[in-house]
């Protein structure tokens, strides 16, 4: 490969998955006989434009996801580490920064629970990222969004001008650890980090993609994932 820089993806897999009930963490529930995690990370692990992965995990189950990566991807070359997640996800993701090798590039951060991203789309991300220097997938909306305040509607949103986002989001390294800094430093949290870049005067591009690219939280996402399988629409 002729690039100078490393890409670092960040796989954040370090919730404790209450939502779902059944006491297995949600990041580690078969879907079609396969880790949801591991699933995740297939793409990262194939794709010629990420140079090593870290993943976050819950302190008691980083040997169990080590065992796991080891038994399913046996023959990668590709480095990978895995780290102890902190008590957010802001906390995880500053973590696993400062683990990132000294040149990385861009860094891909992405949902433990999104098992539904292709390699190309990688490629079409990093492309962007390299020139706009931050991009997040997103689709349209296709339902009204109304604003609320109390037990009553406060005002319908404009529609058109609205989004829906995704991970991966990918960011210039530098870009991202300096918002991390700041945020830090200012007491600014948020379960988003392209809002962490936005907040301190960065744009952020967007690459539109369609709604597979499923976030599973719940049992109803579950199911909707066990069809996409099935009907091997993705």
């Amino acid at each position: 490969m002729d690039r100078v820089k490393t890409n670092t993806a960040i796989i954040t897999a370090a919730g404790s998955g209450v939502r779902m009930g059944g006491g297995i963490k949600k990041q580690f529930r078969l879907l079609g006989g396969v880790p949801i995690l591991i699933r995740t990370l297939k793409p990262f692990f194939k794709s010629e434009y990420i140079d090593n992965i870290i993943i976050t995990a819950p302190e008691e189950d980083m040997d169990y996801t080590r065992e796991l990566i080891e038994k399913h991807y046996p023959e990668t070359d590709k480095p990978y580490l895995v780290i102890s997640g902190g008590a957010q996800r802001q906390d995880s993701i500053l973590g696993a920064l400062d683990h990132c090798p000294p040149d990385t590039g861009l860094v891909f951060i992405h949902d433990g629970v999104r098992p539904f991203v292709r390699v190309e789309f990688l490629e079409e991300l990093r492309n962007m990222a390299l020139r706009f220097k931050a991009v997040v997938p997103a689709s349209r909306l296709k339902n009204t969004i109304k604003q609320i305040s109390g037990e009553y509607i406060e005002k319908t949103l404009v529609r058109d001008r609205l989004i829906q986002v995704f991970t991966p989001q990918v960011f210039d390294f530098q870009l991202l650890v300096n918002s991390y800094d700041k945020a830090y430093s200012d007491g600014f949290t948020s379960t988003d980090d392209s809002a962490l870049v936005e907040y301190y005067g960065s744009k952020v591009s967007y690459l539109l993609t369609n709604d597979l690219n499923l976030k599973i939280t719940d049992e109803w996402d579950m199911t909707i994932a066990h069809l996409i399988l099935e009907k091997e629409i993705f």
